[in-house]
């Protein structure tokens, strides 16, 4: 069961999470993107499974705007996949697990903007992967590395 501080994690998270992903809009959907909220994953090797289910809600939640229409609500499936790796892999490599995530979801929106708008697999898969390392690899270590700082460990 999840003790009161770990819901209020897990929701400030997600909340965060979705502002981000409502605030950046353009930023954060279709083939050339930067979802900046991914950033947040970087939050996980620290905080743990409240953030894994706050951003897995976030990832759900932003998603019911996106363009791609009712395929891109099931995201939070390969994110929740992804988001596990992370934290199973946070003693070991941080890099690796928001690698693996990045992977993941790189192929997962490859194949969503192929089947609703026939868009070109290979270029697609270089377009969202460059963003995806961006936004989640670099942004992510960033605030990894910033927060576990800031808390002093």
């Amino acid at each position: 069961m999840f003790r009161a501080k770990e819901l209020a994690t897990a929701a400030t998270v997600a909340t965060l999470y979705v502002a981000l992903v409502l605030a950046l809009g353009p930023l954060s959907f279709l083939q050339v993107q930067v979802r900046v909220a991914n950033g947040l994953i970087g939050l996980v090797p620290v905080v743990g499974m409240p953030a894994v289910y706050g951003l897995a809600l976030g990832v759900f939640l932003g998603n019911i705007s996106s363009p791609l229409g009712p395929i891109d609500y099931i995201s939070f499936v390969p994110s929740f996949i992804g988001l596990l790796a992370v934290f199973k892999l946070r003693n070991k490599s941080v890099m690796l697990g928001l690698g693996i995530y990045s992977l993941l979801l790189t192929i997962w929106v490859t194949y969503m903007l192929y089947v609703v708008f026939n868009y070109p697999p290979v270029i697609t898969l270089a377009y969202v992967g460059i963003g995806m390392v961006v936004s989640t690899v670099l942004l992510g270590y960033l605030v990894y590395v910033g927060v576990k700082r800031a808390i002093g460990s």
